[in-house]
């Protein structure tokens, strides 16, 4: 499921460390949410605080772990119960997006791609109830729980469709649509509770619940971490304003990046070249297909891993070496532009005939995972290259490009002893 490891807390707390230092930095249109329980009660319906204090409630390095946050918040809630929730995960920690790429690797083996996109969210805390209460998601979930215990409460579709707040939405498409249930009163939810199922999960395990599904977290002692993992069988996001159209809904595994050879796969190739079938789409083309490239390269995940920082330019004195298992990949986009792509994201290129040879023939070179010295790199492609048909400075901009990405990094030989 996860070759390298399972989703620890020390990563977990290495991400919202981020996300903290990027929000205190300015930042604050990130997709975190924290939740407290009213001062009013201890009982009372969690609330959302207002975004503007929102840097007191995120982890700080002196925290030392999540514990050291847990008892941090504690403290400054005097003792009231809270909830920390991340959506894109993936995108704020770079172990985490290799562990969700991997578990989706094999989901895509199995049972093909769905290409809604799949999208991983934290939820840290030790609130009784989910802060956003009983719901259903648009989404199928797999949720791995990473520290404490966790109940889950379910409820299949039929069970709560009558309900006031659900019976005039209740038509065949409620199953893949978000919505959510409120209990009007203490008998009301006890009602719902007898008709519930409850599984529990500690650290390690893993449960699932398809679209269809009602659930709510359930209280439990101390803090919990846990990770969700949801997969969408619709369009991808980045179509949601392209023209209507049938656009794919699933790929075969084999048919993702495998190396830099790759092309896009006929059914996307397909609806692509409708879009060039009417006046002014020739660039809505474009964009789609720079799209598909990223998400593509991305193994259908929704976002792609944080940009490597801090790094210093390449030299023509390094080496550098990529993964065959992420190859990079280049798509052509018309007959003097074409996008290399690579781990979600993306650049565009013009180039000759000549020029594009030789990006293959470097994209082909990178991918094969053996270490590359960059002044070999450069002096095959511009060998015999006319100085017009790409820039000299071209080379090592598109590798440091590619370093950000993380999808080459600098190789270090080992020595021997």
């Amino acid at each position: 499921m996860f070759p390298r490891h399972f989703p620890s807390p020390s990563e977990i707390f290495e991400a919202l460390l981020n996300v903290g230092m990027r929000y205190r930095q300015g930042e604050s249109m990130l997709p975190v949410r924290f939740y407290v329980e009213s001062e009013a009660t201890a009982e009372g319906p969690p609330e959302v605080l207002a975004a503007v204090a929102l840097s007191r409630y995120l982890p700080l390095p002196e925290d030392g772990d999540v514990d050291g946050y847990a008892r941090r918040m504690e403290r400054l809630l005097q003792g009231r119960r809270f909830g920390l929730v991340l959506s894109s995960t993936e995108s704020h920690h770079w172990s985490h997006w290799l562990q969700m790429r991997s578990f989706l690797s094999g989901f895509h083996g199995a049972l093909g791609v769905p290409l809604g996109g799949a999208d991983s969210a934290l939820f840290l805390g030790n609130y009784r109830h989910t802060p956003f209460g009983v719901h259903k998601d648009d989404l199928h979930v797999f949720y791995f729980v990473i520290q404490g215990r966790r109940r889950m409460s379910f409820w299949p579709l039929e069970a709560l469709s009558s309900r006031p707040e659900v019976a005039p939405h209740a038509d065949p498409g409620l199953k893949d649509r978000p919505h959510g249930v409120v209990p009007r009163d203490a008998e009301d939810e006890r009602q719902m509770m007898a008709q519930a199922r409850v599984l529990e999960a500690g650290a390690g395990d893993f449960m699932y619940w398809p679209s269809s599904y009602w659930h709510r977290s359930e209280p439990s002692k101390g803090l919990t971490i846990a990770a969700s993992l949801g997969l969408g069988f619709r369009a991808p996001m980045f179509l949601d304003r392209a023209p209507e159209q049938p656009w794919p809904s699933s790929l075969r595994h084999g048919e993702l990046p495998q190396d830099g050879r790759w092309t896009l796969p006929g059914s996307v190739r397909a609806a692509l070249a409708r879009q060039a079938r009417g006046p002014g789409l020739r660039a809505t083309r474009v964009t789609l297909t720079e799209g598909w490239a990223r998400f593509l390269s991305n193994g259908a995940l929704e976002g792609p891993p944080p940009e490597a920082r801090g790094l210093a330019p390449l030299t023509l004195e390094d080496t550098v070496v990529a993964s065959p298992a992420r190859p990079i990949v280049m798509v052509p986009l018309d007959e003097a532009r074409l996008v290399v792509a690579a781990n979600g994201y993306s650049r565009t290129l013009r180039s000759t005939p000549g020029a594009r040879r030789r990006l293959h023939a470097l994209v082909e070179a990178l991918n094969s995972g053996r270490p590359q010295a960059v002044e070999a790199l450069e002096e095959s492609f511009f060998r015999r290259l006319p100085s017009r048909a790409f820039p000299r400075a071209g080379v090592r901009s598109l590798l440091d490009e590619l370093a950000r990405w993380r999808a080459v990094w600098r190789h270090v030989p080992t020595r021997r002893r």
